[in-house]
């Protein structure tokens, strides 16, 4: 027969109480019940625990050892269930980021004030290459560039709907090399590609309603922004990157945007957590501040309002 854990709460209530009909009056039943739910839970050990007079109650030798154990038990259970009731009504705790290296000013920027609005929760931001793709294990929450894929695990929240990608290349590449002051002008520099395919990789650029598809051999090849952007400002040539993960560089003069009449694909920036109710109150906290501070960083769309 199966312990039911009501009637192991029960028991200890009984023994703390001294009293069945105490136990009784605290749980709101019938000293009957009490006595049957204690019967019972002896019938499930196969052991008395309880001697019975019309005066008091004596524990058992048997009764005595399960009650140690048991109401040690019992006390976790109402701790971890309180500890539980508390995150869910109060922010605090742990919260897991990962986001992309060429997010990371913004980010974390909006890390620091979700820090001084809520001062019993903990941060622990990861900034790498893995967070430029969806790979949630091991975190709360997962920023990414880029298209997101439907996924019944996780809810993928909007931060930024459209990241123009553009051209741009260092101060100092620039003066090396000159800037290009058309698209057939590429031809002659140094491009930095994040997608290609046997060697080649392929462009496409609009100026108004005009689209065009620039296809060479780049440079240098790397599969991520991030390492892109650190090329760009190393340098290295001319890459098509995200807006947002520039615009500081330009505004420090570390970076310049070439070929201002053209601009790339839009892609977006989005926000992921895990697709359940069980969350922690510092986790949603922090979900629901990103999505009202993290869309105000973005450096470009105060143009695209206009």
């Amino acid at each position: 027969m199966e312990l039911d854990i009501n009637d192991v709460a029960l028991f200890v209530r009984v023994v703390r109480s001294r009293s069945f009909s105490a136990a009784a009056r605290e749980r709101g039943a019938l000293v009957s019940t009490v006595s049957r739910r204690i019967a019972k839970l002896e019938s499930s050990l196969g052991a008395r625990l309880l001697e019975r007079t019309t005066r008091r109650l004596e524990l058992t030798d048997a009764g005595r050892a399960y009650f140690e154990h048991a109401a040690r038990a019992m006390d976790d259970l109402s701790q971890g269930t309180g500890r539980v009731r508390e995150l869910q009504a109060e922010p605090r705790g742990r919260v897991r980021i990962r986001a992309p290296t060429g997010l990371a000013a913004a980010v974390s920027n909006v890390v620091y004030g979700f820090l001084a609005r809520y001062p019993s929760v903990s941060i622990d931001l990861e900034l790498g290459e893995r967070g430029a793709r969806f790979d949630p294990e091991g975190v709360d929450i997962v920023i990414v560039t880029g298209k997101v894929e439907d996924t019944a695990d996780f809810v993928a929240r909007e931060l930024w709907k459209s990241t123009r990608k553009l051209l741009f290349a260092s101060p100092g590449y620039l003066q090396a090399r000159g800037a290009p002051k058309q698209l057939e002008d590429l031809a002659r520099h140094d491009c930095i590609a994040t997608h290609a395919v046997d060697g080649f990789a392929t462009w496409t650029l609009a100026s108004g309603r005009k689209r065009r598809r620039i296809t060479f051999a780049p440079r240098f090849h790397v599969s991520e922004f991030a390492a892109a952007h650190r090329a760009v400002l190393a340098g290295v040539g001319i890459a098509m990157l995200p807006e947002v993960l520039c615009m500081e560089d330009v505004r420090g003069r570390r970076l310049v945007r070439v070929l201002g009449a053209y601009e790339g694909e839009v892609g977006g920036v989005h926000l992921l957590y895990r697709a359940h109710r069980s969350l922690t109150a510092a986790v949603r906290a922090c979900v629901d501040h990103f999505l009202a501070e993290l869309p105000a960083t973005d450096p470009g769309a105060r143009g695209r309002r206009k």
